[in-house]
């Protein structure tokens, strides 16, 4: 049932196998208040993993939007490649249910404490 996947990191590093319930309550129910910014094709939210406190940033695909599915495919395929120790942990690749049967698509990644990359590169570059 792809909707009733747990909360295990394998003993080889493979992505979290995470839930729509999961990620929902993490989310507080992707509210408002846990919004972070508003893309092309995804909503970015902050939440926190019940099971062991990990702050998480979680980007869900907007799949109405023409486009939406392609980005997460393309995502997905650059992530894979990519292995740089300054890059953002990405704890999982979600294709799952959600409540309603609608297909749900995101990425989950470790959110960065003291803000973003962004920010610290420009600070960086100030200082």
């Amino acid at each position: 049932m792809r909707n009733d996947a747990s909360f295990a990191l394998s003993s080889n590093g493979q992505f979290l196998r995470i839930s729509f319930a999961y990620l929902h309550k993490a989310t507080e129910g992707f509210s408002k208040s846990n919004k972070m910014k508003v893309g092309s094709f995804d909503y970015v939210y902050k939440g926190i993993l019940e099971q062991d406190g990990t702050s998480i940033m979680v980007k869900v695909f907007y799949l109405p939007r023409r486009g939406a599915s392609k980005s997460f495919m393309s995502e997905c395929k650059a992530l894979r490649k990519i292995r740089h120790r300054n890059m953002v942990k990405v704890l999982s690749a979600c294709s799952i249910l959600d409540f309603q049967g609608n297909d749900f698509k995101a990425l989950v990644f470790e959110l960065m404490p003291k803000g973003n990359l962004d920010g610290w590169s420009h600070s960086k570059a100030r200082g």
